[in-house]
């Protein structure tokens, strides 16, 4: 499972995917990275998955049915 999650990731990056936040009707935004995941707002993000050069998921683990993904990221240089 570890495999496929870590070369999903790798794949919606390589794909480019559109980054947007929406805000709920209670006032709470929300990202959405494409159709593939959607989570609270934390702060800034990224406007598209192409603008990250190296995601890492250091560790994935099973709780209460839910898969917790750590993660890193770095921002590529666009010039």
């Amino acid at each position: 499972m570890s495999a496929a999650l870590r070369a999903a990731a790798a794949a919606a990056v390589a794909d480019d995917l559109p980054v947007f936040a929406r805000c709920l009707a209670d006032g709470r935004r929300v990202v959405h990275l494409d159709a593939l995941h959607a989570a609270p707002c934390g702060g800034t993000h990224v406007r598209t998955l192409g603008d990250l050069s190296e995601v890492v998921l250091p560790t994935l683990k099973v709780k209460k049915g839910r898969i917790r993904v750590s993660y890193t990221a770095t921002h590529r240089s666009r010039g």
